[in-house]
């Protein structure tokens, strides 16, 4: 039986890297039309006409970060004349954040003490002997649209390319901008299950070693991440099992491995339905629960202010994480806490 176990220097995984939702695999799976169509709007840029612009929408977790980004890879690699530029907005949601990135990316350096639009004016000739490629991914969270009129008036050769799960987010932006924007709709629908299959055997054979997964396994995994119809779920599973699989010293994934992933699902949805900060901070509630807000807030050394705790705080609430109470002191005001989960003497169901 002694086969059937790793030995102290063996592992399952022969290049975990490949389960991190950031791997660009070298084929892109199921996006073939729609990978094109991103070529194509940009492809104008090499014919010195301005790039199309693009709002991409569909729900989380099926591909439109990927895809988008598989091309932008392979602008990069293939032209000197394009400058490809990725920015997500949950990390960099106003425009200064967004020209402090480009910046760094272009390796300015002069940035200090400089307002946006001096900022702007300063590296508008150094961006323009280029086209630019500008994709905002998760653009809902964009605080101001002062990076957009930038770009529409101060850049020559452009294609904007904005992702979303909000599909309805280009009407909800000023007519004025929308219609100057003139942004073609690139809908990414969900994948079905054969589709899903077909890209977690793709990851699995990227990320481990071969024939490692006992019959059905990667059907139960298909099924799971059809359920949550997000592959991050599949790729989180894929991962999962195998680590609880090698715990156990074992050279095979079986079915209990992967009904014992599927039980740690729901930590996947809180933490890919949150951004960085915000896990961060429902931590720090989790470790703080039943405090004051502002004590917890003495806690948070990240350097935002207390306005926008309490705005993240909000957001965790709406989103049934915690639960925020005020408790009044008459004259005196009121003193808030907050609550790590739903607190049923605080929360009518």
């Amino acid at each position: 039986m002694q086969k059937d176990f790793l030995s102290n220097n063996e592992s399952i995984f022969l290049n975990d890297a490949a389960l991190d939702y950031n791997f660009i695999p070298s084929v892109i799976m199921h996006r073939e039309s729609q990978q094109a169509y991103i070529g194509n709007s940009i492809r104008l840029l090499e014919q010195n006409k301005n790039g199309r612009n693009l709002f991409i929408f569909g729900s989380p977790g099926i591909g439109k970060t990927l895809a988008t980004k598989y091309v932008l890879k392979q602008v990069e690699e293939n032209s000197e004349e394009i400058l490809p530029v990725y920015i997500n907005c949950w990390k960099h949601d106003t425009s200064y954040k967004i020209l402090i990135e480009i910046c760094n990316l272009i390796n300015y350096k002069f940035i200090q003490l400089k307002a946006t639009d001096q900022l702007m004016n300063e590296i508008k000739p150094i961006l323009n002997k280029k086209s630019i490629v500008l994709c905002l991914d998760e653009i809902d969270k964009l605080q101001d649209f002062s990076i957009l009129y930038y770009f529409l008036e101060d850049i020559f050769k452009r294609s904007l390319i904005f992702i979303t799960n909000e599909k309805d987010w280009i009407n909800s932006i000023d007519k004025r901008l929308s219609s100057r924007l003139y942004a073609d709709k690139l809908e990414f629908k969900s994948y079905n299950y054969n589709e899903i299959l077909d890209i977690l055997k793709q990851r699995a054979e990227y990320a481990f070693v071969k024939n490692v997964f006992e019959k059905n396994c990667l059907d139960e995994i298909a099924k799971k991440t059809f359920e949550f119809n997000d592959i991050r779920a599949g790729i989180f599973l894929l991962k999962e099992a195998g680590d609880i699989a090698e715990l156990r010293s074992s050279k095979k994934i079986t079915m209990q491995d992967v009904e014992k992933a599927v039980v740690k699902l729901q930590d996947f949805k809180i933490k890919n339905d949150l951004n960085e900060e915000q896990n961060e901070i429902l931590e720090l509630v989790k470790e703080h629960s039943g405090k004051q807000i502002k004590d917890i807030f003495n806690y948070y050394k990240k350097g935002i202010s207390y306005k926008t705790f309490r705005r993240r705080l909000e957001e965790l609430r709406d989103g049934k994480l915690i639960t925020l109470e005020d408790k009044s002191l008459g004259v005196r005001g009121k003193i808030s806490y907050a609550y790590y989960g739903l607190n049923k003497t605080l929360v009518e169901f």
